[in-house]
């Protein structure tokens, strides 16, 4: 007995198999990620924030914002990446980032007091390549951020995809919105205390992951800071 033609086999097989057939392909690369070294964090984030991508930190003053940047930048120069930040918030504290085990050394540090220089700074940082990670910190500082025109969002979008860098940004509230492929909002952080006298040991916050183009959403996890800076 003859084979059915090819044609009458690939329309048979369409038949039985229906949904459960897909187009081809091979199978998509993994995510390269910049890690916070925060366990609970880079659990929620699934490994850190994603390389090639636009993430958001987003949070109130006293949230732990500013330390889990620190974090990022010194878990990032640890491994012996180069990273930059752009102070749009004229905010960043080199004493205070080394205490926290940021490499300075591995650090391009653009300082600039108006936004639209900070968005084409960090334009042309993604565009030269060769940084891990850029951090844009637009959180208010010397001026509150006004609204920045969606198509400021889409070139950094554009700038950092098929790079091997990582977009974050800080802001007291979400700034990039529907541009962004990971987003995070931190709480006010409440204070901890302990012993006798009473002592301030730290503080807890929450972050909430409210957006993830590639995974998971809406879910959190509680922060423990040590000491008092949660800012």
């Amino acid at each position: 007995m003859s084979a059915p033609p090819p044609s009458l086999a690939i329309e048979t097989l369409l038949r039985d198999l229906g949904p459960s057939l897909h187009r081809g392909g091979g199978p998509a690369a993994p995510l390269i990620r910049c890690p916070t070294g925060l366990p609970g964090i880079d659990r929620l984030l699934g490994g850190g924030f994603p390389r090639g991508r636009l993430s958001e930190i987003a949070g109130p003053a006293c949230c732990g914002r500013t330390s889990l940047a620190l974090a990022l930048l010194a878990r990032t120069t640890a491994a012996g990446e180069v990273v930059a930040l752009v102070d749009g918030a004229d905010a960043f504290d080199p004493p205070s980032a080394a205490a926290a085990g940021v490499d300075l050394s591995r650090v391009l540090w653009a300082r600039t007091s108006k936004i639209p220089d900070a968005l084409r700074s960090t334009e042309h940082l993604l565009e030269a390549r060769g940084f891990s990670l850029v951090l844009l910190d637009l959180a208010p500082g010397r001026q509150t951020p006004a609204r920045i025109p969606s198509s400021a969002w889409s070139r950094l979008r554009r700038a950092a995809a098929g790079t091997d860098t990582a977009l974050v940004v800080l802001g007291d509230r979400r700034l990039a919105r529907t541009f962004t492929d990971l987003a995070i909002e931190m709480s006010s952080a409440e204070p901890r205390f302990q012993g006798a006298p009473t002592l301030l040991e730290g503080l807890d916050g929450k972050v909430q992951l409210v957006r993830n183009r590639t995974g998971p959403r809406d879910c959190a996890v509680t922060v423990r800071w040590q000491g008092a800076s949660a800012a």
